[in-house]
């Protein structure tokens, strides 16, 4: 996870650098840092906790609330795209 924490780090980097390069960059392409700092957080916060109380909770739950979760992904994309 921390590999993938860095590789976002320096993909949103070099992409905020590499945009304003380009001759026909309007603003709306350059990277919203506020957003992406939000998302960060929530994920850290969120493997935190998820990794303190996994082990209070019954397998078989946690296994449903992920399938749900997927499910759920996967029906609004297939809707979304008819």
């Amino acid at each position: 996870m921390f590999t993938n924490f860095l590789n976002s780090i320096i993909g949103a980097l070099g992409y905020g650098w590499i945009v304003p390069s380009l001759a026909f960059s309007p603003e709306s392409l350059q990277p919203d840092w506020m957003l992406g700092g939000l998302f960060g957080l929530g994920g850290l916060i969120g493997g935190y906790v998820s990794a303190r109380i996994q082990k209070f909770l019954p397998e078989k739950l946690i296994k449903g609330v992920l399938t749900a979760g997927l499910l759920f992904v996967a029906v609004r994309y297939i809707l979304d795209f008819i």
